[in-house]
């Protein structure tokens, strides 16, 4: 099933939320390596439903 854009905009806000945070820098190294096993999730998944839609645009919004 296709993913809508309101679940590859929330991926997307996750993404962010978890690039600040480890950019903050204030965090312990499990913690920092569990976000970074998310996020490698997140992205692969992004990229599957990404492709999946066959040339399909998907509009996300970067205002919200």
């Amino acid at each position: 099933m296709p993913a809508s854009s309101e679940e590859i905009e929330r991926k997307l806000d996750r993404l962010d939320e978890i690039a600040a945070t480890l950019e903050a820098g204030e965090i312990d190294l499990a913690t920092a390596k569990e976000l970074r096993e998310e996020a490698d999730e997140l992205l692969e998944t992004l990229r599957e439903e990404l492709a999946h839609e066959e040339g399909e645009l998907v509009e996300v919004d970067p205002e919200s």
